[in-house]
């Protein structure tokens, strides 16, 4: 664009004298008259640059033209994709608030279905990738919460709150290594005691080495530990060692909680037996 105006610039001074030569033409010149030889030569020079210049600025006046439209073009595809990323970012919101509801609505059918006193609360802090498997909740002593006292979601056993402040509690999870729950084989009723291995599995001690445990069995809270009621899942079997020696089972669970996705929890303020499905 700027290359062709400083062409038209260079141009002008020639400009200015085709018009000169035009002006002085047309004063000599009378309707009705033949044009005479001095006439006729201006005509044949000025004519066809005159024709030139004609196209030359209707040239520039389109291409002019054509990047005002590209520059409005460009302005309106800039508010069209402000546009979409403020509608893909509202999309996101709504699709978060929507999976929140489902998630709540399924907490509250597991409270309904445990039939138990408990608090609901949100997860504030939770690292899963550190050294102590622990979360923070948003409820403390003055919503009711106190130590040991059990978590869960609607997918089984999160931990047992181990500090509590007046606002937050903090709960340890089945998988750390300081955790211990009084469980046993749903199938066969055998008992054994949960204990925290790494970030996503856990160990069923004490488990005598002729008892029968079955890959996928569920592992359930026993309600013998004084700390967690009857009937909630714990996790599944996905390994089992046995050593000829050995007094006990090496069984490796996998928790049935998502501990790395939790967001929401109930802390179950009253024991009540679940009822055996």
């Amino acid at each position: 664009m700027k290359g062709l105006l400083r062409r038209l610039l260079n141009i002008l001074p020639w400009i200015t004298f085709l018009a000169a030569l035009l002006y002085i033409f047309s004063l000599n010149f009378r309707p009705g008259t033949q044009m005479d030889y001095f006439q006729r030569g201006i005509l044949e020079i000025v004519a066809p640059v005159s024709k030139s210049f004609q196209l030359t600025v209707r040239g520039v006046k389109g291409v002019y033209d054509a990047y005002l439209a590209l520059r409005k073009t460009h302005e309106e595809n800039a508010q069209l994709r402000q546009e979409i990323t403020r509608l893909q970012t509202q999309l996101t919101e709504y699709h978060e608030a929507y999976l929140e509801n489902l998630r709540l609505r399924r907490l509250l059918d597991f409270k309904n279905a445990v039939k138990a006193e408990a608090i609901p609360a949100q997860v504030v802090v939770h690292d899963p990738s550190g050294w102590f498997q622990t979360l923070i909740v948003d409820k403390g002593s003055l919503d009711g919460v106190g130590e040991d006292m059990p978590v869960v979601n609607d997918e089984g056993v999160v931990g047992r709150v181990m500090d509590v402040s007046e606002r937050y509690a903090r709960v340890v999870l089945i998988t750390d290594p300081a955790s211990a729950i009084d469980g046993m084989i749903e199938r066969n009723r055998m008992r054994g005691v949960l204990a925290g291995k790494d970030a996503s599995s856990c160990y069923l001690k004490y488990v005598r080495g002729n008892f029968d445990i079955q890959m996928g069995d569920l592992i359930i809270t026993s309600g013998k530990d004084g700390v967690f009621p009857k009937g909630l899942r714990l996790g599944r079997v996905k390994g089992v060692r046995k050593d000829p020696v050995a007094l006990f089972q090496i069984i490796e669970v996998e928790p049935t909680v998502r501990l790395g996705a939790i967001e929401e929890v109930l802390v179950l303020k009253r024991m009540i037996d679940l009822p055996k499905e």
